[in-house]
C-alpha cells in the first residue's frame, strides 16, 4: 500500500491505495514568484497591453476612480498595488485630490473602515476617499440593456469619471470561466437587477442539468454569463486595467497591466498555464481536498473544488471529497434551495426566482446525480444526505464506499490537493 496524505482542516488525512493503482496529483505547476513588485507594475503600467502607458491615458485635470475588489478577494493584496498606483498618477500630474476608490461590492455587503483598511490600507486611505457601491442605490445610471437583455445600471461615480482603473485579481471561476478583468464593473459596480439577469444567463438554453453547456470553469467564448459581463464593461468604459495572477502562497506571479480585454486575457493565459493541469484520460476516482483551513472551513466554498474534480472523473466514477466544514454549511439560501427537491424541481425555482447560492446548490445536485460524491467531514450525517452527498467518517470508509460503488479497485486515481486552484484539462 501507498500512503497519500491531504488537508483536513488543520490536519492532515492519510488515504491507503495499494500499490498498483496508478495515482497522480493534480497540482499548480511551479511558478517565480515577483519580487520586486514596485518595479514590477510600474514596468507594467509604462509598457501595457493594447494601449498607451498610463502617464498617457491620464492627464492633468481628469477624475479618476480605481475600483478595487471587496473584502472576500484580499488575496489580490490591493494594498500592495494602491501606493504605487497613486504615486505614477501623481507623477501623470493627477493629485490625489482627483483619484477615489469605489469597491466592486456586487450585491455584497457595504465594507467596515476595518475593512476598508485591510483593502486598501492606512496609508492609502488617508490619502483618497473610498465608496462602497450599493447595488440598490438610487442614483445608479440608466444605460439601457445589453444585447442579451440585461438591464445596464451603473454606479454614479464610475460613470461620471473622466477615466476609469480597474484593479483585481485573475484566477479560474465556474460561473464566469475566469474572474478579473470586466467583473470589476458587470457584476462589481451594476445594480442588483443586472446581477441577478446576467447570472440567470447560466441557464439559458439549458442542458440535462438546467445548464447552459458553455458555462464551464476556464471557458469565456460563447459562455453567455462572460460574454454578458465584456459586453456591460465595454459599454460602461474602462481605461485601464491593473490585475495580478497570484499563486498557491498569494505571491504575485504575473501583472496584467492595459486594455480589457488584451490585458485580461492574457493573465488568463498564465493562470491556465500555472493551474491548468493536462490530463491523458479521466480516472474512476478522485479524491478532493479544498486545501484545508481556512479554506475548507464552510462546505459552500469547497464546491470550488469539488466543480474543478468533476473535470478529471470518468462516466460512472467517483468522487471523494474531503472538507472539515468546521463552520458548517457556510451559506443557509445554500443549504435551503435542495428543499425544492431534485434537479428538476431546483431548475424551475431558479428560473423563477435565479439567486447564485440557487445556481451553487443546482450545480452541486447535478454533480451528485451524475457521479456519486463521497464527503469525508464534521457535518452530521442526515445534513450530507439532504445536500445530496454521501457521508463517510474516514478516508478508509470513504474508500470502501467508492469500491462499492465503482464495482472494482479503481485502476485510476487522481489526487487534487488544493482543488479549488486546479483545473484538469484533458489532453486532446
Amino acid at each position: 500500500m501507498t500512503s497519500y496524505e491531504l488537508a483536513y482542516g488543520k490536519e492532515l488525512l492519510s488515504f491507503e491505495l495499494p500499490s498498483s493503482v496508478k495515482v497522480q496529483q493534480i497540482e499548480a505547476k511551479p511558478s517565480q514568484p515577483i519580487l520586486d513588485i514596485e518595479q514590477a507594475v510600474r514596468e507594467a503600467v509604462a509598457h501595457p497591453l493594447g494601449t498607451s502607458p498610463l502617464t498617457k491615458v491620464v492627464k492633468a485635470g481628469d477624475k479618476v476612480v480605481i475600483v478595487v475588489s471587496d473584502v472576500t478577494r484580499l488575496w489580490v493584496r490591493t494594498d500592495v498595488l494602491l501606493p504605487i498606483l497613486l504615486d505614477v498618477l501623481n507623477g501623470a500630474g493627477v493629485p490625489d485630490k482627483d483619484i477615489s476608490i469605489v469597491t466592486a461590492t456586487g450585491d455584497h455587503r457595504l465594507q467596515t473602515l476595518e475593512e476598508h483598511t485591510a483593502i486598501c490600507g492606512t496609508k492609502v486611505l488617508a490619502r483618497v476617499p473610498i465608496y462602497d457601491h450599493e447595488c440598490r442605490a438610487d442614483d445608479l445610471v440608466d444605460l439601457g440593456r445589453s444585447s442579451q437583455g440585461t438591464p445596464i445600471l451603473v454606479n454614479r461615480r464610475v460613470w461620471e469619471a473622466d477615466k476609469v482603473i480597474l484593479t483585481g485579481g485573475i484566477a479560474y471561476h465556474l460561473l464566469a470561466g475566469f474572474g478579473g478583468g470586466r467583473k470589476s464593473i458587470a457584476p462589481g459596480v451594476c445594480g442588483y437587477e443586472m446581477i441577478q439577469k446576467n447570472h440567470a444567463l447560466s441557464l439559458k438554453d439549458g442542458g440535462p442539468s438546467g445548464l447552459n453547456r458553455n458555462i464551464e470553469t476556464g471557458k469565456m467564448e460563447g459562455n453567455p454569463v462572460a460574454e454578458d459581463m465584456l459586453e456591460i464593461a465595454l459599454r460602461v468604459g474602462v481605461d485601464f486595467i491593473l490585475n495580478v495572477v497570484v499563486n498557491e502562497k498569494k505571491e504575485f506571479v504575473y501583472i496584467a497591466a492595459g486594455e480589457l480585454q488584451q490585458a485580461h486575457l492574457a493573465g488568463c493565459r498564465v493562470t491556465e498555464e500555472i493551474f491548468g493541469i493536462e490530463i491523458e484520460e479521466k480516472a474512476e476516482l478522485v479524491i478532493v481536498s479544498g486545501g484545508g483551513y481556512p479554506k475548507d472551513i464552510q462546505l459552500y466554498q469547497a464546491i470550488k473544488a469539488l466543480d474543478n474534480a468533476t473535470y478529471a472523473v470518468k462516466e460512472g466514477g467517483v468522487i471523494i471529497l474531503v472538507s472539515e466544514c468546521s463552520e458548517g454549511i457556510g451559506s443557509r439560501p445554500f443549504e435551503e434551495f435542495f428543499n425544492h427537491g431534485e434537479v428538476e424541481d431546483m431548475n424551475t425555482q431558479l428560473h423563477a426566482d435565479f439567486t447564485m447560492p440557487g445556481f451553487v446548490s443546482l450545480r452541486t445536485a447535478s454533480i451528485c446525480r451524475k457521479t456519486p460524491v463521497i464527503l469525508i467531514s464534521s457535518l452530521p450525517e442526515d445534513l450530507v444526505k439532504r445536500v445530496k452527498m454521501i457521508p463517510a467518517q474516514s478516508p478508509a470508509e470513504a474508500l470502501q464506499i467508492a469500491r462499492q460503488i465503482i464495482g472494482h479497485e479503481p485502476e485510476t486515481v487522481y489526487i487534487m490537493p488544493h482543488g479549488g486552484s486546479t483545473f484538469p484539462i484533458v489532453n486532446s
